[in-house]
């Protein structure tokens, strides 16, 4: 309770920071206008940003990352609105309700009640957050080596298991991020390994390979996408909607908020299944069903006050367990352990200060967001005119020139160029793009604390595994392996059947123009 306390009297704090605000001000601006643009997104724009903020204290660094993921979550519904086009698989279900209103004259009506839905989901997240994040400090006192070890592997076969559609994929895109983390010095024995380059014999870079793999592809893969913004743009009124309305809205976007608040957390259930499932129990409880897809005010609000909230619960597990629970909380994962901490239950014993800053950030993006969301909604727009060829040859320029800085390598920019590459095709054949990332930020981690555990129990495995807290994290990792297996079992039964009925309707026509060229004759 003093933690929980002392967190939101600490995230307060923070937004009396001048210097804080103002830095918090750019990142909702940025964020907004990356999740504005379909493509982009806020793993993209935390990428971008992320070689910039190693002069950064920390704690500035994490509020910002925070203010981008906030402002992403509304700048994405945007384009959804007034164009149709969803800057996110999270805001589909708000491009057909609130594009519905739009054609209907009710621009105005969409755009606020997005705010407002987004604000307050938003902010009563940020409290849910501190609530659920904080008991897990009381696991720093039994986590050990062994422990730790687990709860990298863990971490690992989370995000293999809930991205792509093929575990296999997902393995192999693992196992090549682990591989690439092994380059450089043994941690224990500090022997040289697979450098076969002078610049790898200290190890390859975990930023270049974390932007390279999340960032550069998601551009190259965007360069190959061609939109015409002028032809979906029209006149809108912007009318900020009645207290009767928001009203209305508000059962909603309780009910929302809740949904995303918790299932955020649970990694694999990001903010599209928490907007879906909160649209659907919205649906079902509403005295108008019938509005839903065709114009509904109670759906925009149901949608994006939870895919707000899922913001920070995506948090809790990628603060408290280190263990991202979607793609963006890979990079926020990368940026704490480049900044020299290690996400979990002794981070939040022994480093409090980045709890508070993610609290904080996302409390003072949030009352940002408050104050220049409306404008914002508006002025964004004018954005979706912009080449959007011309904003991602920028964004490429910019990435580079990014990791350049951090020291004057121009490895590293080939590093950066080459993963972009690799992860391009990961991405077009099915592989895991976060799978490898994680594993190349885990990697190094999961080997120390393996070997750090083995060496601790005189290389005993059983006595490894046999560990309580240990095998039952080590069982929960191979329970997420299971369950995708049967899912990519369905998956393969169910394209084999798609393409059986495939053949046979061909089959059955190709017999038919027989039949038919008999007849004729």
């Amino acid at each position: 309770m003093d933690l929980f306390v002392s967190g939101v009297v600490e995230s307060f704090k923070l937004c009396t920071d001048p210097l804080l605000m103002l830095l918090l001000l750019g990142g909702c601006i940025w964020g907004a206008i990356v999740g504005a643009l379909p493509g982009v997104g806020a793993t993209l724009g935390i990428g971008i940003l992320l070689p910039f903020t190693f002069k950064m204290s920390p704690v500035y660094a994490i509020a910002l990352f925070m203010s981008i993921n906030v402002a992403n979550s509304f700048g994405n519904s945007i384009p959804a609105i007034l164009m149709g086009v969803p800057g996110s698989a999270s805001a589909v279900l708000t491009a057909i309700d609130g594009y519905a209103l739009h054609k209907q004259g009710k621009s105005g009506l969409a755009l606020g009640v997005t705010y407002f839905s987004s604000v307050f989901g938003q902010f009563i997240s940020v409290f849910f957050f501190l609530a659920m994040v904080i008991p897990l400090s009381g696991l720093a006192y039994v986590f050990l080596a062994p422990e730790m070890a687990a709860l990298y592997f863990f971490g690992m076969c989370a995000i293999i298991s809930i991205t792509g559609d093929n575990i296999l994929k997902g393995l192999a895109a693992g196992a090549f991020g682990f591989a690439v983390s092994l380059i450089g010095r043994d941690p224990v024995g500090a022997v040289t390994r697979f450098a076969y380059h002078p610049e790898l014999r200290g190890g390859i870079d975990p930023i270049p390979v974390t932007m390279g793999l999340l960032a550069m592809s998601e551009l190259f893969r965007s360069m190959r996408q061609s939109f015409r913004w002028e032809e979906l743009v029209g006149s809108f009124s912007a009318k900020f909607p009645s207290v009767k309305d928001l009203v209305r809205a508000m059962p909603r976007i309780l009910i929302g908020t809740g949904i995303g608040s918790v299932l955020g957390a649970i990694p694999g259930l990001t903010g599209t299944t928490s907007a879906v499932i909160s649209y659907q129990q919205s649906k079902l409880w509403s005295k108008h069903p019938e509005e839903y897809g065709h114009g509904s005010i109670e759906g925009v609000a149901a949608n994006e006050s939870a895919q707000n909230a899922a913001q920070a619960g995506e948090m809790v597990p990628t603060f408290g367990l280190g263990i991202p629970a979607s793609t963006p909380s890979v990079m926020i994962l990368a940026a704490v352990l480049m900044h020299g901490f290690i996400p979990g239950p002794q981070m939040i014993r022994h480093a409090p200060q980045l709890l508070y800053a993610a609290s904080g950030g996302m409390l003072a993006s949030t009352f940002i967001l408050a104050l220049i969301g409306w404008p914002m909604s508006i002025y964004t727009l004018k954005l979706m005119t912009l080449n959007r060829q011309l904003i991602l040859v920028g964004c490429v320029a910019l990435t580079l020139v990014g990791v350049f800085t951090l020291n004057n390598s121009t490895f590293n920019c080939f590093l950066l160029v080459l993963f972009g590459m690799i992860g391009y095709f990961m991405r077009r054949y099915g592989y895991s793009v976060a799978g490898a990332t994680i594993a190349v930020i885990l990697g190094p981690g999961l080997e120390s604390y393996l070997r750090r555990g083995l060496l601790l129990l005189d290389g005993d495995w059983w006595a490894f595994m046999s560990r309580p807290w240990t095998g039952l994290i080590f069982a929960l990792s191979l329970g997420f392996l299971i369950y995708a297996s049967f899912g990519t079992i369905r998956l393969a039964r169910r394209a084999a059947a798609i393409r059986r009925q495939a053949v046979e309707a061909l089959r059955g026509s190709a017999s038919s123009d027989q039949r038919g060229e008999g007849g004729q004759m």
